[in-house]
């Protein structure tokens, strides 16, 4: 039986740990902040009053819960509704009632018994819920970045809104009577400031390793390995720099006709392969995807380039593109995008093939998934609102528009892979079969889908 318990404030990143871990371990996780929100979201639906604690601890008592992939509350899938402005603004109120955690908690403990362990989360599982958890966990982050991370969940390009509410909650939280949000005896405390999930999940990995209590061999995050047969070498500084001035004046140019924030963008690494995957609506999408990072990006681009244009062609790949035939599965270039990635380089490729219309992101091909998979490399979803509006399919020339650009959370492939138990020895996998790579797929789209529809609703919202 392997208990893990993450406790801290909003934003902190408590889910996104919770999730990797579990994929990584093997175990079930639950999110005991959505318990609280379903019986919110259930007090408004009935007209109960925040402040009526018997009748809230009676609606915690009497209600139909499943908390997994999916909230489901009294059999309707209200996934989406808990996380709702109204539901924000009384949740740690309603939280706050002990009668309603105390329901909550022998809810939490059962579901516990029931799997014999597993990952939960929450702001009272390592002092109330699980005090003898065998890996008890307080993650933290500084309030400006956790604002940034909840105003991207929500889709607005404002994280003010989204400050203001964090700092209502921590108050709440910290200084109700009933199970207060503390730092117990005992826990880690790990900060996320500045840091990708990547790194505070390998350091979660250590402090599990070091309990002894991993349920089964625990996989490090594997490294990007250099591809057989090829020379893999960084850039030179004279390349490094002839892409800074480039980038200097195209993404400048593309700024002042598309003004519009970059949000997320922290969660990019400073150094070290990843994989960006943007949705695709325009030709201009690579050129707007440059302005996440100042690091040089190499792209997948299709060869029709270089065949209408050897001047163009020869342009783009000093900037660091390279050709990718469409037309069937590319070897070649998908070597050429593993040397890369060996190399230590973020590279840029569009999931969905080619340009799309619409707002739904309906399919991607396994490319970045394959590529990723093969790597090591975090795959990075980017959502571009605003950049259909401006060339709408059929048109010439772009329109001035406001584009706001979402990178969100990372996919990391070693949690797939460990899920699946491909991951060899040393981390790396020695083959990734078509089922792992169809799993990363579809959750790389329904993640593009995501960022893509909050970059939209910040356009919208101005």
């Amino acid at each position: 039986m392997t208990t893990i318990a993450i406790d801290g404030p909003g934003g902190a990143g408590k889910s996104t740990l919770a999730r990797n871990l579990a994929a990584a371990l093997g175990l079930d996780w639950l999110d005991t902040g959505a318990m609280y929100r379903a019986v919110a979201l259930l007090s408004l639906r009935r007209g109960v009053d925040s402040a009526d604690a018997a009748a809230l601890g009676a609606l915690a008592a009497s209600m139909q819960l499943e908390v997994g992939t999916a909230v489901r509350l009294d059999g309707e899938d209200v996934t989406g509704a808990i996380r709702s402005t109204a539901v924000d603004g009384i949740v740690s109120k309603v939280a706050a009632h002990p009668e309603v955690r105390r329901q909550l908690v022998e809810r939490q403990r059962a579901w516990v018994a029931a799997r014999r362990g597993g990952i939960v989360e929450g702001r009272d599982i390592t002092s109330v819920v699980l005090p003898d958890a065998d890996v008890r966990i307080y993650l933290t982050a500084g309030g400006d970045e956790r604002a940034s991370r909840r105003a991207v969940e929500r889709g607005d390009a404002d994280p003010s809104a989204a400050r203001a509410s964090i700092a209502a909650r921590d108050a709440l939280d910290s200084s109700r009577p009933a199970s207060p949000l503390v730092v117990a005896d005992g826990a880690v405390v790990l900060d996320s400031t500045g840091r990708s999930p990547a790194d505070v999940l390998e350091e979660a990995l250590g402090l599990v390793r070091a309990a002894g209590v991993a349920p089964g061999p625990v996989p490090a995050p594997p490294a990007p390995r250099p591809v057989a047969g090829r020379v893999v070498r960084p850039p030179s500084p004279a390349e490094l720099r002839f892409y800074a001035v480039c980038r200097a004046i195209t993404v400048g140019a593309s700024e002042r006709f598309h003004p519009g924030p970059v949000v997320g963008a922290e969660r990019l690494p400073a150094s070290g392969a990843y994989v960006l995957a943007p949705v695709h609506r325009t030709n201009l999408d690579w050129l707007t995807v440059a302005r996440v990072t100042r690091r040089r990006l190499r792209y997948l681009v299709k060869d029709e380039v270089w065949r209408r244009s050897k001047l163009a062609g020869r342009l783009i790949e000093a900037l660091g593109a390279f050709p990718v035939d469409r037309s069937a599965p590319d070897r070649e270039a998908l070597a050429k995008a593993l040397e890369v990635l060996a190399a230590g380089e973020p590279l840029v490729i569009f999931p969905e093939g080619t340009r799309r219309s619409g707002p739904t992101v309906d399919d991607v091909r396994d490319g970045a998934a394959y590529l990723a998979l093969r790597s090591g490399a975090p795959i990075y979803p980017v959502g571009l609102g605003g950049m259909e509006a401006s060339m709408p399919r059929g048109a010439r020339l772009p329109r001035p528009r406001r584009v706001v650009v979402v990178v969100g959370e990372p996919l990391l492939p070693a949690t797939f892979l460990a899920t699946a138990g491909t991951a060899s020895a040393g981390g790396r996998p020695s083959r990734v079969p078509r089922s792992v790579t169809k799993a990363l797929s579809e959750a790389l789209r329904a993640a593009l889908q995501e960022v893509h529809d909050a970059a939209e609703a910040a356009v919208g919202g101005g």
